[in-house]
C-alpha cells in the first residue's frame, strides 16, 4: 500500500494551491469507471443527447433558487454520520422490520477531520461537487493495509484527461495520473447541473438581470426619434442617448431633447412578467435538484392539492430527494476497495422522519 507520505500529503499542498489560484476546470463530458486495463469511454452526452453550454457554478449559485437549493440539500445531508454496517446485519434487521446495528469495529476515516477537514464540509463539498460537476474525488492514506484517511479533492486539483484517466494536481500546473489505490473517484446521479441544466440556469440568469435593470430604470424603454432631417452626426446622436440613460439613473428621470427630437415610450412596463418569470425559473431549478418546489419558495396552481402541502412535500424530500443525491455517494464508498469485503458504508438519517399526509379540502372551495 502507499506510504504515508504518498499523494494525501501531496494533496494539501495541492487544496492550497485550489484555493489561492485560477485552475482549469474539470472536465464533465467523460465518463470514467477506474479499473485497470483498458478503461472503457462512455461519454454522457452521447447517452443522453446533452449538449453542454458554458455556466460556472459562481453563476449559478448567484441565482437565490439555486443557492437556496444547494443550502437545502447540504442541510438534509451534509451534517448525517457516515457508519459501516455488517452486509448481513443489514438484510436481517429489514427482515425483522428494526433498526441495523453497526459494525463492531468502525473505520477511522469516516469519522474524517482529517487534513483540516470537518466531516460536515468533506459531505458538503462532495455533495456540491456532485451538483454541478457530476463528480467527486476523494483521496486515500493508508497505515499498512488499513484506510485510515479519505479527504475530498478540490475542483481544479484534479481532472480527467482524454483517455478517461484521472489526473491529480502535484505540483503548481503539474498534473499526473493517479494510481487507483491512492483515490476514490465517486460518480454522481448525472452528468451535473452546469452541463444539463446550462440552458434553463442561463434564462434564469438573464431574468435576474433584466428584473435588476428594470428596477434601476423602471420606465419603459424611450426611442428618442429625430422629426426632421438636421445633419445630427453619430456622436452628436449618442450623447442625446447618454443624456437620457443617465437622467433614467436618477431620482429625478428628466431630460432634455430639442426641438428636432421626440421621445416615445416603447411599450409599457410588465411586472407580472419578471414576477412569473422568477417563479418558473425556481421551479425549473427545483426539478433539476430534486426538490419540491415550496421549498424554494416558489410555487404551483394548488386547485388540484389533495394532501397539506408541508407533509407531502417531506415525504418526497425522504422519498426521492435525499437518496437521488445520498445513494451514488455511499454505494460508491460501500465498494469493497473501501469499505471491506461484506461491509456497506451508509449514513445514519436520524431526524429524517416520514410523516403521515392529512387530507384537506379544494382549496378552491374553501
Amino acid at each position: 500500500m502507499l506510504s504515508a507520505m504518498g499523494l494525501f500529503d501531496v494533496f494539501r499542498r495541492s487544496a492550497a494551491i485550489a484555493a489561492s489560484s485560477s485552475l482549469p476546470p474539470v472536465r464533465n463530458d467523460i465518463v470514467s469507471p477506474f479499473s485497470t486495463g483498458q478503461l472503457t469511454k462512455i461519454v454522457w452526452s452521447d447517452v443522453f443527447g446533452v449538449e453542454a453550454k458554458h455556466m460556472t457554478r459562481e453563476e449559478a449559485l448567484a441565482l437565490p433558487g439555486a443557492f437556496k437549493a444547494r443550502a437545502v440539500l447540504l442541510s438534509l445531508l451534509a451534517n448525517k454520520p457516515l457508519v459501516a454496517y455488517e452486509a448481513a446485519e443489514l438484510e436481517l434487521a429489514e427482515l425483522e422490520g428494526r433498526d441495523p446495528l453497526p459494525a463492531a469495529k468502525q473505520p477511522a476515516w469516516l469519522r474524517g477531520g482529517n487534513a483540516g477537514v470537518s466531516p460536515w464540509h468533506r459531505m458538503a463539498a462532495t455533495l456540491d461537487d456532485c451538483i454541478y460537476y457530476g463528480w467527486s474525488l476523494w483521496v486515500r492514506e493508508y497505515d499498512g493495509d488499513e484506510l485510515v484517511k479519505h479527504e475530498r479533492v478540490p475542483i481544479g486539483a484534479w481532472k480527467f484527461d482524454d483517455d478517461s484517466r484521472v489526473l491529480v494536481q502535484r505540483a503548481p500546473g503539474k498534473f499526473e495520473p493517479a494510481d487507483e489505490a491512492e483515490v476514490t473517484l465517486i460518480p454522481g446521479p448525472s452528468e451535473g447541473l452546469l452541463a444539463y441544466a446550462a440552458r434553463s440556469l442561463d434564462g434564469a440568469k438573464a431574468i435576474e438581470e433584466s428584473w435588476v435593470e428594470r428596477a434601476r430604470n423602471p420606465i419603459p424603454m424611450i426611442d428618442l426619434h429625430q422629426t426632421i432631417e438636421s445633419g445630427l452626426k453619430p456622436e452628436e446622436a449618442k450623447a442625446y442617448v447618454d443624456q437620457w440613460n443617465e437622467a433614467r439613473r436618477t431620482s429625478g428621470g428628466a431630460a432634455f431633447t430639442p426641438y428636432d427630437i421626440q421621445a416615445n415610450a416603447l411599450g409599457q412596463l410588465s411586472p407580472d412578467l419578471y414576477t412569473e418569470g422568477r417563479n418558473n425559473a425556481r421551479i425549473d431549478i427545483a426539478n433539476f435538484h430534486n426538490l419540491p418546489v415550496s421549498l424554494l419558495d416558489g410555487s404551483v396552481a394548488t386547485a388540484s392539492l389533495t394532501y397539506s402541502t408541508q407533509e407531502g412535500d417531506a415525504n418526497e424530500v425522504e422519498l426521492y430527494s435525499v437518496p437521488y443525491w445520498r445513494d451514488p455517494i455511499v454505494g460508491r464508498l460501500s465498494l469493497d476497495d473501501v469499505a471491506g469485503e461484506g461491509v456497506v458504508i451508509r449514513q445514519n438519517m436520524g431526524g429524517l422522519v416520514r410523516t403521515e399526509q392529512s387530507p384537506i379540502g379544494d382549496p378552491g372551495n374553501e
